[in-house]
């Protein structure tokens, strides 16, 4: 399940990833507004940063092995000697 979950963390962050670049960059520039530009550039190197370290989250947990936890050997109780 730990992989599945970080694929999609990793899709999730590439489709937010492209959204931010759509609406903040190309928008900015339709409005051509210098404001628009002041605001929007620092917000999204921000999100795309954010959505960089969730994808590497994300990749992290598709890439990591699973390991088998060790087997426990079961004892047998100590008898006490009675002297």
């Amino acid at each position: 399940m730990g992989r599945a979950l970080g694929a999609l963390i990793c899709v999730a962050c590439a489709a937010v990833a492209i959204a931010e670049l759509w609406f903040g960059l190309v928008d900015a520039q339709i409005l051509n507004s210098y404001v628009h530009k002041a605001i929007g550039l620092p917000v999204v190197i921000g999100v795309l940063v954010i959505c960089g370290l969730g994808f590497w989250l994300g990749w992290i947990m598709v890439t990591t092995k699973e390991v088998a936890p060790a087997p426990v050997e079961a004892s047998e109780p100590k008898e006490e000697k009675a002297e």
